[in-house]
């Protein structure tokens, strides 16, 4: 925990002196009236409050191999490619089924072109019957003139034609009939190959994702991911998704920041948790967009602590707190580190002292002000208490120096020339 004052107060300080005396040696503080702040630094990282994940899809295969994915932090216009993934067995169906829906249709037009040569060479087989029957029924006009067995001939073959004639009728309905069915179920095969190509071709373009939406991406963790490398070998963990990640269906593989909502995320020892309240004041500065300087508030605190820092002691404990970002800037984004100023308590024009420089005198709050070698004891009013200076609201005006220390008493002068009654001091 560090303590930031202001200029002023800085000026104060240096103004710490140490004199020599004769008889004892007793180091004093000269008070200045000043703008007094007390905070505590700490590092975080932005954040957005809420963010827009892009998901993978979910499809009936197994899991799927990252083959693009766009750059952290990489801004994207509606409509871009931001994310393509490799499913071979989904791409082999794909492949396997739209084959098939090209064999079977050729295959079709194959039994409508046979189903039309049939009925084609049926019908003339129809017609040349006819035409047979129509001769004999000529042929016998002569059968006045004709023998009696050349009678018995002539009604012979036209029974014969006649027969032939209705065989070749019952052919031609059967070809018909039979074409049709088999046109049919031929037909039924192809859409229901076609509606599963079309749910397979869904899921085969789902593969390639697009951005929904103008804004900046960013990548993001998982806590369980597969990156296989060239040679085939490869890692289980989790991690942060890039290209070579094997990872499931509906894990998101990028987000879009809100980046009219952001937040800082910081670590801080557990004392100086302890001291941190929600609505406290922060100011927040971003180097890495040109020095961009804002401010917000503390918002929550974690209340489970971790105690896995890269410290020295490894029984300290560290919570993380979140606060607002009032305004941002250009350049301003998520993931660039931030320094935090956390404001516990500040006041405009005041005097402020070392705690050490306050002494219980007969139950008073007692300082001990410095004139020629010799020491005052003045009475103060206490104000709002730091971990190393307290303010005075009342008993001093600046310009006094005081001691560190409490003086012998023999150095103490016996008059009291405090400026407040007992009843108004501030134990």
């Amino acid at each position: 925990m560090k303590v930031s004052l202001s200029i002023c107060l800085i000026t104060g300080l240096l103004l710490v002196s140490c004199r020599s005396r004769s008889e004892s040696d007793i180091m004093t503080f000269r008070v200045n009236r000043s703008d007094y702040r007390e905070s505590i630094r700490a590092e975080g990282a932005i954040q957005s409050v809420s963010n827009f994940p892009v998901v993978t899809p979910d499809l009936m295969f197994g899991d799927m191999t990252v083959v693009r994915l766009a750059a952290d932090g990489q801004f994207v216009r509606k409509g871009d490619t931001i994310c393509i993934l490799s499913l071979p067995e989904l791409e082999r169906l794909y492949s396997d089924l739209k084959t098939s829906v090209e064999t079977q249709e050729a295959g079709l037009r194959k039994v409508e072109a046979d189903n039309q040569f049939n009925i084609a060479m049926l019908e003339a087989q129809l017609a040349t019957s006819e035409a047979r029957i129509k001769m004999v029924r000529l042929d016998s006009l002569k059968r006045v003139y004709a023998l009696e067995y050349q009678r018995k001939q002539q009604d012979l073959e036209m029974r014969k034609a006649a027969i032939e004639k209705r065989k070749i009728e019952n052919k031609l309905k059967a070809a018909r009939l039979q074409g049709e069915t088999a046109l049919l179920q031929a037909r039924s095969r192809i859409l229901q190959a076609k509606s599963m190509l079309r749910v397979y071709e869904t899921q085969f373009n789902s593969l390639v994702i697009l951005a929904d939406r103008d804004g900046m991406v960013m990548r993001v963790e998982s806590s369980v991911t597969m990156v296989f490398g060239p040679g085939g070998s490869g890692s289980i963990g989790g991690g942060m998704i890039r290209e070579g990640s094997v990872i499931f269906m509906g894990t998101p593989v990028l987000r879009f920041p809100d980046m009219n909502r952001l937040q800082v995320s910081a670590t801080v020892m557990e004392d100086d948790y302890r001291r941190i309240e929600k609505g406290q004041k922060v100011l927040i500065s971003v180097d890495a967009a040109g020095g961009f300087s804002t401010t917000g508030v503390v918002t929550r605190k974690s209340i489970v602590g971790r105690s896995n820092m890269p410290v020295a002691n490894p029984a300290a404990r560290f919570y993380e707190i979140f606060m607002t970002v009032d305004s941002t800037g250009p350049g301003v984004k998520p993931g660039l580190s931030a320094g935090c100023e956390i404001i516990l308590r500040e006041a405009k024009d005041t005097v402020f002292v070392p705690a050490v420089a306050i002494f219980d005198r007969d139950s008073l709050k007692t300082v001990y002000v410095e004139n020629r070698g010799r020491f005052t004891p003045v009475i103060v009013k206490t104000g709002a208490s730091g971990s190393s200076y307290t303010l005075i609201a009342d008993g001093l005006t600046g310009g006094e120096s005081i001691a560190l220390s409490e003086p012998p008493d023999r150095l103490i002068k016996k008059e009291n020339k405090g400026k407040i009654n007992k009843k108004d001091n501030l134990l």
